[in-house]
């Protein structure tokens, strides 16, 4: 058996460290909301989806598949997935986390279908749709490929964020939506497929570059230019050009393999599932962390971010270690029970 490359581990747990971080920024209760400071971390959450959807567009994307085959490949997450929001539903009742009304109870029972967390309802939509993605993508040539790619970048990364009046979505949807991981899939399908690699150096350019423009696009932004929200171009194009960048860094070191690193890797994304439930996310942000003592100092603000969002993942991936554990030995009693 092949071992698994451990950089692509490492770009999944940077991913949810990412996304973790951005949720620092949304839900802590800042007085001063809606400055640069606060927003500094804004970018980093759409670039941690984009990752994530690149690694398993380069692994996935362009493999001959079926739908029943795209559902074995989902059919744990979403198990997972009413676990983690069971057991936070049923927490929520007895500690009472915070107040919710018939519509987070129904949405908490069935968090797949209700979209209660947009990535999980949107990702495996994703992988159900690869029969389809990964047939275009084998049966398209490189032009052809590109041309798609471009008209999804210009339909889902860019018009949602311009077309800004009022209306719920553009063409292929919000930026919380599957069509926001069409583009990141096809990109990484295309990388592998293509076996395309930029140099280090352009590999870092490009990650600047979204860097840098995204950081640009807070301080521009701050006024309303467009009635746009300041944070509005952390969506779309320009994490996604941070993203690819990334992931072109990586792909220049050299392989390895390390257990640690693979062990962590396999359950950061009980992060996710844990800080972002909609009954739980306040409390943990407001109540259990209290980040909101960290808006008097830049720096303070900055250095806890990361400190949190790093030790936040870790920790969740260790209790879905506990989850992986229980599950194995149910799996084991009802086998043993059936002989």
């Amino acid at each position: 058996m092949k071992k698994r490359d451990s950089r692509f581990a490492i770009i999944r747990i940077l991913s949810m460290i990412f996304i973790v971080i951005y949720h620092y920024t949304m839900y802590g209760g800042w007085t001063i909301y809606n400055s640069v400071k606060i927003q500094f971390f804004r970018p980093w959450g759409q670039v941690g989806v984009a990752l994530f959807v690149l690694i398993t567009g380069y692994f996935l994307g362009g493999k001959e598949t079926n739908f029943i085959k795209a559902w074995h490949r989902v059919d744990k997450l979403w198990i997972k997935t009413l676990v983690y929001s069971w057991i936070i539903l049923i927490c929520t009742l007895i500690f009472h986390f915070g107040t919710f009304d018939k519509h987070d109870f129904l949405y908490a029972l069935f968090p797949v279908i209700f979209d209660e967390y947009w990535f999980i309802t949107s990702y495996i939509v994703l992988i159900l749709l690869t029969p389809v993605l990964n047939m275009v993508i084998r049966k398209f040539d490189k032009r052809n490929l590109l041309i798609l790619l471009g008209i999804i970048i210009v339909f889902a990364n860019i018009m949602p964020f311009i077309k800004n009046d009022g209306t719920p979505n553009a063409p292929l949807g919000n930026m919380f939506s599957v069509g926001a991981m069409l583009a990141p899939y096809l990109i990484g399908a295309f990388i592998h497929r293509y076996e395309f690699k930029l140099k280090m150096w352009q590999a870092w350019a490009v990650t600047l570059l979204g860097m840098i423009l995204e950081y640009i696009s807070l301080i521009v932004l701050k006024h309303g230019i467009m009635k746009l929200d300041m944070a509005e171009f952390t969506f779309g194009l320009l994490p996604l050009i941070t993203a690819v960048g990334i992931f072109f860094v990586f792909l220049n070191l050299p392989s390895f393999h390390s257990k640690v690193i693979n062990w962590i890797a396999s359950g950061v994304l009980a992060s996710y599932l844990i800080t972002e439930h909609p009954l739980f996310r306040m409390y943990f942000w407001q109540k259990m962390l209290h980040v909101a003592q960290f808006q008097t100092s830049f720096w303070k603000f900055v250095l806890m971010g990361i400190v949190i969002a790093f030790v936040t993942v870790i920790v969740c991936s260790l209790v879905d270690k506990v989850y992986e554990e229980v599950k194995m030995n149910m799996i084991i009693f009802r086998t043993s029970r059936k002989r």
